[in-house]
């Protein structure tokens, strides 16, 4: 198995990661006549939190659902990210002069965000950059030959793709700043897939060891049982006992705590 280090939970190899890297790194496209079409390919990169196929479920938090990914770039040691932070400024200069201030952009949100922030899920490398890239359509999925993708298991969370993205300027009543949209996925290739959830059991627990149950006698369970509340002080009312009821119809759920993400409602 290659040794990888440059990505968390990858078995593919730094090898593998710094000659694609420079076969294909992040660079302009152009058409069939050499004019630049304005989107970029990214290089490659991992997929995480990808809806390519279907639009997530619309949600009080995510009224406007679209497609989109999480896109892991390797380390900034490797890539060379000069082509899409000149998109970034071309596109800031164009929607937000009035901000520029002392050599940069003030009060805009970058899409440039460190993998730190959500290392408690795989694949995510501090010290290295993602982007959230998202589509009001749904962008086409191809495989190294180009053929279309229809097999949804195909795109999972970890394999790695390069992408065509571009730049905009987005103001909502949330926040304002310069995002990547996504205009299209090619597959590349496989590695571990990436997981969020919680983690395996087996892992947690595998310093429990020799630990047996106990031996319960339901007759001497059931005699070391209250029977009911304790007498009440003297000249006290009793308490009355308190019993579950099951919800009352209609009434809605205490809210949850909403997501610190907020790229997908663009």
């Amino acid at each position: 198995m290659a040794t990888t280090t440059l990505m968390r939970d990858s078995i593919v190899g730094d090898e593998w990661i710094r000659q694609t890297v420079s076969a294909v790194p992040i660079q302009p496209c152009y058409d069939d006549k050499g004019q630049p079409t304005g989107d970029y390919l990214t290089g490659p990169v991992r997929l995480a939190f990808s809806s390519l196929f279907s639009l997530p479920a619309a949600n009080a938090m995510n009224q406007n659902p679209k497609f989109g990914s999480m896109l892991l770039f390797p380390p900034p040691s490797i890539v060379n990210f000069q082509p899409l932070y000149d998109e970034y400024y071309k596109v800031a200069a164009a929607k937000f002069a009035d901000r520029y201030q002392n050599g940069q952009y003030y009060g805009i949100r970058s899409p440039f965000r460190d993998q730190g922030e959500k290392m408690k899920y795989g694949g995510f490398t501090p010290g290295s950059t993602f982007l959230t890239c998202t589509s009001k359509f749904k962008p086409p999925v191809v495989d190294a030959q180009y053929n279309p993708i229809v097999d949804e298991s195909k795109v999972y969370p970890g394999v790695w793709a390069i992408c065509a993205v571009n730049g905009y300027s987005y103001h909502d009543q949330r926040n304002q700043g310069i995002a990547f949209g996504l205009q299209s996925v090619m597959i590349i290739g496989d590695d571990n897939a990436l997981g969020g959830g919680p983690a395996d059991p087996k892992q947690t627990f595998n310093k429990v060891q020799n630990v047996a149950a106990p031996i319960v006698r339901p007759e001497n369970l059931a005699r070391n049982m209250p029977t009911g509340q304790p007498p009440a002080p003297g000249g006290a009312p009793a308490v009355p006992q308190q019993h579950w009821a099951p919800p009352v119809p209609g009434l809605p759920q205490p809210p949850m705590q909403p997501s610190d993400d907020y790229d997908f409602l663009r």
